[in-house]
C-alpha cells in the first residue's frame, strides 16, 4: 500500500485522492474511519500509482534562470547577463537584460532575482494595463478598482467582490493571446463571480478561442514556472 497524507474535515461530505508532485493526499470527512480509507483505496491502487508513474515520467519544462542565463517574456526567449557592479540595475541591451548588483550585497542570487522579478512585473503591468482600457471598453465594463500582479502556484488571476484583479506574474512568459484571455476571463468575473453558463457565455463573446486557451495553460503552465 503507498504511503498517502490524511487531511479531514467536518466540511466535506465525499472522499477524494489529490496526485501531486509524488505525493498522495486523501481528502475525507471527519467522521470516515482510517481503515474505511485504507480499504477503499485498495481499489484505486492502480489509478494512483498509474498517476504516480506518469508524474516520474513528465519531461521537466520548468525555467531555471540563473542556471540557464535565459528567461521567456511574452513567449520570446530573453538572454540574461548577471555581473557585479557600482550599483544594482537591470538594462534593456540588444542582445537580452543585464542584470547587475553592486558587489556590497550580501545574498547575491536573491538579489539577483529580486531585480528580475522587479523588472517583469513592471514589463507584465504595463502591458494588463493598456489591454484592460482596450477590453473595458470593448465590454462596455467599467475599470476595475484595483491591479495587482502576485506569483501563484495554481492559478492565473483572481477577482473579488470589491472589483480588485490580481493576476499571476509567471503569465510574463505567455503570448500576448493567452495573457489576454485571462484578462477577459477575469473581467467577466466583475459580472458573475462563479463559472457559471452566464460567465462563459460572456468569454466567449470576447474571446471566441477561449478553450484553445486554457488547453494550452495546461499543456504549457509548467513552462511558465521559474526555479531560482
Amino acid at each position: 500500500m503507498f504511503a498517502y497524507q490524511l487531511k479531514k474535515s467536518t466540511r466535506r461530505k465525499t472522499v477524494a485522492i489529490k496526485v501531486h508532485n509524488q505525493n498522495v493526499t486523501v481528502y475525507a470527512p471527519h467522521h470516515v474511519q482510517k481503515k474505511v480509507l485504507d480499504n477503499w483505496l485498495l481499489e484505486k491502487k492502480s489509478w494512483v500509482e498509474a498517476q504516480l508513474q506518469k508524474q516520474l515520467t513528465l519531461v521537466d519544462t520548468k525555467q531555471y534562470p540563473l542556471k540557464d542565463k535565459k528567461i521567456w517574456v511574452f513567449s520570446e526567449a530573453i538572454n540574461l547577463t548577471f555581473q557585479q557592479g557600482n550599483t544594482s540595475t537591470v538594462e534593456r541591451q540588444q542582445d537580452g537584460l543585464l542584470i547587475t548588483v553592486s558587489a556590497r550585497v550580501k545574498h547575491q542570487q536573491q538579489k539577483y532575482q529580486l531585480l528580475l522579478e522587479a523588472y517583469l512585473k513592471e514589463q507584465l503591468t504595463a502591458y494588463i494595463e493598456m489591454r484592460l482600457n482596450d477590453f473595458c471598453t470593448l465590454m462596455q465594463e467599467a475599470l476595475p478598482n484595483d491591479l495587482n500582479i502576485a506569483v501563484y502556484k495554481r492559478k492565473w488571476g483572481s477577482c473579488n467582490s470589491k472589483r480588485a484583479l490580481t493576476f499571476n506574474l509567471l503569465l510574463i512568459g505567455a503570448p500576448h493571446s493567452i495573457i489576454d484571455y485571462v484578462i477577459v476571463h477575469e473581467l467577466a468575473h466583475l459580472r458573475h463571480l462563479n463559472h457559471s453558463k452566464a460567465f462563459w457565455q460572456r468569454v466567449a463573446q470576447f474571446c471566441p478561442d477561449y478553450k484553445a486557451s486554457t488547453l494550452w495553460l495546461k499543456q504549457h503552465g509548467m513552462s511558465l514556472q521559474w526555479v531560482f
